[in-house]
């Protein structure tokens, strides 16, 4: 799963002109969409790669 945390808010990445969150089965695969996502992206709005179970740390 592909998140960040903006102003203290958790956004999960999603599929295009959907709700559903976009899901990745690959590890490797998620990371080269994010480092192609995050250079159109301002530092402080990076998004990155998590595991279903750590999306709460991302609120800490």
């Amino acid at each position: 799963m592909i998140a960040r945390n903006t102003n203290g808010v958790t956004e999960v990445l999603k599929n295009s002109n959907s709700q559903m969150v976009k899901v990745f089965y690959d590890y490797e695969e998620a990371e080269r969409f994010v480092t192609r996502l995050n250079k159109s992206v301002l530092p402080n709005k990076h998004w990155s790669v998590i595991e279903d179970s750590s999306i709460l740390k991302l609120n800490e």
